[in-house]
């Protein structure tokens, strides 16, 4: 081999391995851009999966609220209820006892009479017996 055809090839092989490594460098920087890429990808999908999961948080927290306001609202109106009840409760207890109470005034009433009637006839009894004896 000539002189001239060695330097052809070892400046042909120079201009490959420039070749080469210019296109080595372009790879790279085709993969640093799509990896860039896909990061940025990634810390988007990141942030909106994020907001969605706060979004959701924030949603159950209303209805977590919502639902407290509603059972304490439910509350308050069954203790009213049950408050309304109990004084309705009282009141007839108290026209019941009134009740019982005249009732029982009466029977007294009743049994003074009674009682009465059954010593005037005793004693009218008892008088006729002494008049029956001493005839």
């Amino acid at each position: 081999m000539t002189d001239t055809k060695f330097a052809d090839l070892k400046n042909k092989a120079a201009e490959l391995d420039h070749e080469l490594k210019h296109q080595a460098a372009e790879a790279k920087l085709e993969g640093e851009k799509k990896l860039h890429e896909l990061k940025r990808a990634a810390e988007t999908r990141h942030a909106q999966d994020k907001a969605a999961a706060a979004e959701k948080v924030d949603d159950l927290k209303a209805k977590a609220e919502s639902a407290k306001a509603a059972a304490h609202e439910k509350l308050d109106h069954l203790k009213a209820e049950a408050s309304q009840k109990l004084d309705e409760a009282k009141l007839k207890a108290a026209e019941l006892k009134q009740d019982a109470t005249e009732k029982f005034d009466e029977l007294k009433v009743q049994a003074t009479e009674k009682l009465d009637e059954l010593k005037k006839k005793a004693s009218e009894t008892l008088s006729k017996l002494k008049k029956d004896d001493q005839a």
